[in-house]
């Protein structure tokens, strides 16, 4: 009888909904351990040594390295860089990316033609995204060796405005946005098509009974019931930006100069070019902490937006 029951309770357990939630977390959670949890564990021992990447030996240097990140001038030049990049990239694509879901949000024949052009671009990785750029803005050598973008200048009666896109300090920056805009609008536009969706159609018609227009509706309607879909793209953005290095590194690989050299570039270029893979760990945690940080501060603020509405 004793059997029977411990039989029966234990198959109940099996049942239970408890052990079935933990059959579909354990795999998540074993992928979230392994690319995640331990490599940033790991970064952090890292951070207090002097490991250069290669010698199996490792010296405790305690907060050598973040010291040392504090009077590093190269350090203070690439900090402004990176803030004018994410800056200038999130402010472009959080606008840009809101008038394509517009465009997209709207049903016309065009609408699924229009969709496919601009969400193929999120299937492209940054390397491919930084190879096909940098062929495209490419310099003119000659008559018939320059880039696409000088070409396409050329043949319509612009070559006046030809020049080296990559290589001009002020120029080159733009074309970077521009080129990460090209790239990641699509999965931006995507999060606010998917809001706007959600919106009930009854809001757009009463606005139109009174007399609204569709910017008039486009503003106060669309805009302003759009805070989930904004939180998330700054979110995403914010990171992203601050994350920024294989497009770039291809693109301009940080010239010129350092116009575009980002703190991932000089992370990577002082871990594995200059062997020091402790001071780059902590340059690491430092610009983690602050992303962490700035997107708990956008949540609030973008918070308190969304009850003022």
């Amino acid at each position: 009888m004793n059997s029977v029951k411990k039989r029966k309770s234990f198959k109940d357990f099996l049942t239970s909904d408890g052990v079935a939630q933990a059959v579909f977390l354990i795999p998540a959670y074993t992928i979230f351990t392994l690319l995640f949890f331990i490599p940033v564990l790991t970064s952090v021992y890292y951070s207090f040594t002097d490991w250069n990447g290669i010698s199996k030996e490792t010296n405790w240097v305690w907060f050598k390295n973040y010291a040392a990140m504090f009077t590093n001038p190269d350090i203070f030049n690439t900090i402004p860089v990176t803030i004018y990049y994410a800056v200038l990239n999130s402010v472009c694509l959080i606008f840009i990316a809101f008038f394509v879901a517009l465009m997209l949000n709207r049903k016309s024949r065009i609408t699924t033609p229009l969709r496919i052009c601009f969400f193929l671009p999120m299937l492209v990785s940054g390397i491919i995204v930084g190879f096909l750029f940098k062929e495209i803005y490419s310099p003119v050598i000659s008559d018939e060796n320059m880039g696409t973008l000088n070409r396409l200048l050329t043949l319509v009666g612009l070559k006046g405005l030809t020049q080296n896109w990559l290589g001009n300090k002020y120029t080159v920056m733009i074309v970077v946005v521009l080129t990460g805009v090209w790239n990641q609008v699509g999965q931006t536009a995507l999060i606010y098509l998917a809001n706007m969706q959600s919106i009930p159609k009854e809001l757009y018609e009463a606005a139109t009974i009174d007399g609204a227009g569709y910017w008039k509706q486009t503003y106060h309607i669309t805009w302003k019931l759009i805070s989930p879909s904004l939180r998330i793209n700054l979110i995403l953005l914010i990171i992203n930006s601050l994350k920024a290095y294989d497009m770039i590194s291809l693109l301009t690989g940080g010239g010129p100069g350092t116009a575009t050299k980002v703190i991932n570039l000089w992370i990577v270029e002082r871990s594995i070019g200059g062997y020091e893979v402790g001071l780059g760990c902590a340059m690491s945690m430092v610009v983690t902490i602050f992303a962490f940080v700035l997107v708990t501060v956008t949540q609030k603020l973008l918070a308190n937006r969304g009850a003022t509405e």
